[in-house]
């Protein structure tokens, strides 16, 4: 049996070798082995941030929401200025938790992010989830304003069945972005 079979971490080598590892493997899928090479890299500057998106990535693909959480929301209050933390938090936050606090998150996210078409457009999902259809229409609009391609989703998205036929009668169903 093999050293790594066992999950011991391998030899510490230079912090790029692990990088590319840690990338091979999640292209391959491995991420058990990839989260093994993460550990190997130092949470230094140079490195710090770059591991915790690698691992927001990989418990996202893991469905370890719990640890996604964590690591998102710290991402987040470090990074507030950037919007893809907001909504990876409250991303897993839906399926760790609830999608009212994943909604509580973009809610405050919207302050700090007001022209963002993404997060209006989870809000419309959450609010659609959470029986508030009009709220919904409304973030729903507001997102295509920003993004027309809003529409296309939203005739796919599950989260927003609800209001399908309200989108179909404003002609969403028929537009090709």
């Amino acid at each position: 049996m093999s050293s790594r079979s066992r999950k011991q971490r391998p030899h510490r080598l230079d912090p790029k070798v692990h990088w590319s590892r840690v990338l091979g493997y999640v292209q391959l899928e491995i991420y058990e082995e990839a989260l093994i090479e993460l550990c190997m890299i130092p949470d230094d500057e140079n490195w710090g941030k770059r591991k915790r998106m690698m691992e927001v990535e990989i418990f996202q693909h893991l469905e370890d929401w719990k640890s996604m959480v964590k690591v998102a929301h710290g991402l987040r209050l470090e990074f507030p200025e950037e919007v893809d933390w907001w909504i990876a938090d409250a991303y897993a936050t839906r399926r760790n938790e609830s999608v009212q606090k994943a909604r509580e998150i973009l809610l405050e996210g919207l302050v700090c992010h007001y022209e963002d078409g993404t997060i209006r457009y989870n809000l419309a999902c959450y609010a659609c989830k959470l029986g508030s259809m009009g709220e919904c229409m409304d973030f729903l609009k507001e997102a295509v304003k920003r993004d027309e391609r809003f529409k296309v989703l939203a005739m796919e998205d599950e989260d927003l069945e609800s209001v399908r036929e309200a989108l179909r009668q404003m002609g969403w169903g028929d537009v090709t972005v």
